[in-house]
């Protein structure tokens, strides 16, 4: 397995990236749609994929993580305990620096980020996770709180993966040219 460096040009990017990131999920506040319970469209998620992509799958895993934590000293976050934490924010922002593992796939002329599908699945079972585990006290008397989560999740979740994903095919090809990146 090839050694990774942690150069400084790395560093400044990574930390670019965060700093976007953290934006980003402030500005996503101001979003005109949010569930009653929590959930809203990511807009943060966007930065956690470019960086992924144009940095590698540990860069985008780290600036997930550091973005999780930064949103609690910032007191952006909110949560209910440890799991609440853990399924709210770190897993799901740290498997966003995942899309990178699949490769742009072209087809036509056209790029493909299946990556940012993959992750967007993953994001969406760590807050189905949540919602039946930890919030399932929410769902409506009679409904199985698995059934709720899995539907109260999926909109606002399937909205972040197609803003995301329309943001990264416009933005990617720009950076990664602009940036000069060897990749």
């Amino acid at each position: 397995m090839k050694k990774k460096r942690l150069d400084v040009r790395t560093m400044a990017y990574l930390a670019m990236f965060i700093g976007l990131t953290t934006v980003l999920s402030l500005l996503g506040k101001f979003m005109p749609i949010q569930m009653p319970q929590g959930g809203s469209i990511s807009l943060d998620v966007i930065a956690i994929f470019l960086c992924a992509y144009l940095l590698g799958t540990w860069e985008g895993v780290v600036c997930g993580v550091c973005v999780s934590i930064l949103q609690f000293v910032l007191g952006i976050a909110l949560y209910y305990g440890p799991w609440s934490v853990l399924l709210d924010y770190v897993l799901p922002l740290a498997v966003c620096g995942l899309a990178s593992l699949i490769k742009i796939v072209r087809v036509r002329n056209v790029n493909l980020y299946l990556g940012v599908i993959m992750s967007m699945v993953l994001k969406y079972l760590c807050h189905f996770a949540s919602g039946a585990f930890l919030f399932g006290s929410y769902a409506p008397e009679g409904m199985h709180p698995v059934i709720y989560s899995l539907g109260y999740n999926l909109p606002y979740n399937l909205a972040t993966l197609v803003v995301a994903y329309i943001a990264v095919t416009l933005l990617y090809p720009v950076l990664h040219k602009a940036l000069r990146f060897s990749k």
